[in-house]
């Protein structure tokens, strides 16, 4: 595995200096580490309450939403150009905190106006997550990885919308289909462009209409719900399950909470939320 990339969610230790490049999921540091080569977190960076003078000199992208809120702040993102989600400096001494930041896809909050100089997009969501997809990939790209539906992996050959990769950690091959925009994973080539078809078309939700976020089910069930919802591929959802232990039912709610960042979970989400 490449030393500068860590995959998945990352919880900073106080007082560890972390030299990775791109982190592809989660970067939870409210406290005081520093990581030097940072450029990119794909997912949510909490900051919060944080001593983050000098924490991240060298960032420019974080995928997600950026919580600064109550952090000294003063001189942490000096190379920050781009948040996905919302940013929240509610709190926090940012007088020169974000001189190059130029595009907010969700909310702002914060205590002063003189911080953002360069700021011309907020709540602009769509291109703010489209920017910071396109840093991490092409970061990614250029150590011969790809990340595709949150999963990580070694390109091996590539031809025809169709990849052979070794997902890291593991050790056998791995197939990856595109066509129009979507991904789908197998550990065949046939499996793969099963889940393919699976995730472009027409997928009856009927049965879970009448669910509700208090519903609860077992994990099986659970399983199949998230995949039609959604379109989840077989093994992006194994991928997942791989570090859980779940028992017993689960309720929709805890799934929610459970996938945050992950692929479908915004779909999944909305399902039962945005209901009239």
């Amino acid at each position: 595995m490449n030393q500068n990339i860590h995959e998945g969610d990352l919880f900073a230790e106080p007082g560890v200096v972390y030299h990775f490049e791109q982190i592809t999921g989660h970067l939870y540091a409210n406290t005081k580490t520093a990581f030097p080569r940072l450029t990119t977190v794909g997912g949510y960076l909490d900051a919060s309450g944080a001593d983050t003078t000098t924490a991240f000199p060298t960032l420019t992208t974080v995928g997600g939403s950026l919580d600064a809120s109550g952090a000294d702040t003063k001189t942490a993102f000096p190379r920050l150009t781009t948040v996905g989600g919302y940013l929240d400096a509610s709190g926090a001494d940012t007088k020169t905190a974000f001189p190059r930041l130029t595009t907010v896809g969700g909310s702002l909050d914060a205590n002063t106006t003189t911080a953002f100089p360069k700021l011309t997009k907020k709540g602009a969501s769509d291109s703010a997550q489209a920017i910071c997809r396109a840093a991490l990939v092409a970061a990614l790209a250029m150590h011969g990885l790809t990340l595709e539906d949150g999963i990580l992996a070694q390109v091996i050959s590539s031809r025809g919308g169709v990849k052979r990769v070794r997902i890291v950690g593991q050790a056998k091959i791995s197939y990856i289909v595109q066509r129009d925009g979507h991904t789908a994973h197998g550990a065949t080539l046939d499996e793969a462009r099963a889940d393919l078809l699976l995730k472009i078309g027409n997928r009856d939700t009927t049965p879970y209409r009448k669910w509700t976020t208090e519903t609860k089910a077992s994990l099986q069930e659970m399983v199949v719900a998230y995949r039609t919802i959604t379109g989840a591929c077989q093994q992006g959802v194994s991928h997942f399950l791989t570090s859980k232990n779940y028992k017993g039912k689960l309720s929709v709610q805890f799934v929610i909470d459970e996938t945050q960042g992950r692929y479908g979970h915004d779909t999944f989400k909305a399902f039962f939320t945005n209901r009239k």
